[in-house]
């Protein structure tokens, strides 16, 4: 089964006339070639706490990355699901059956030591560590900015 080991954040704002996506993917793909794994699936979230559809512009990219990967996915994020107290994961994962296809998945994605990562992932929503998140719209703002977040990243695993 796939692993997945971490999520690079994209872009913020809505992307349908933008390039910062496809230089975004460039960029993501050098640095993960380099360290010996794959984009293997794309996720979004909306800024509407009741919206999980799929938007034509989410699923462009998630069709790019499936050209380049089998097994692809494209994740939702459940934004009703993301509280203080986290019960469940809230991915509403999909896997791409055809081009241009996308089909809710059967087989739901595992979290490694799930209570702990849950319970990690509420602290750190409690925290408001979310505000430290940068993305690559951010890092094309300021360059000086990590979207890859290694120092979040440090702070996420130190809570694990």
């Amino acid at each position: 089964p796939t692993k997945f080991c971490d999520a690079v954040p994209l872009c913020h704002l809505n992307t349908g006339l933008s390039l910062v996506p496809e230089i975004a993917l460039a960029q993501v793909s050098g640095i993960v070639g380099a360290a010996g794994t794959v984009i293997s699936g794309f996720y979004h979230a909306h800024d509407n706490l009741k919206d999980n559809h799929v938007d034509v512009f989410s699923q462009k990219i998630a069709d790019k990355i499936a050209e380049n990967q089998d097994g692809a996915v494209l994740v939702t994020i459940d934004s009703k699901r993301l509280a203080l107290k986290i019960q469940n994961d809230g991915l509403i994962v999909r896997h791409n059956v055809a081009e241009g296809a996308w089909k809710l998945s059967e087989k739901k994605l595992k979290l490694e030591h799930e209570s702990i990562t849950l319970a990690c992932a509420s602290a750190l929503v409690r925290e408001g560590i979310f505000r430290e998140l940068v993305d690559f719209d951010n890092h094309l703002d300021d360059i000086t900015q990590d979207y890859v977040n290694v120092e979040l990243n440090m702070k996420i695993d130190s809570c694990l």
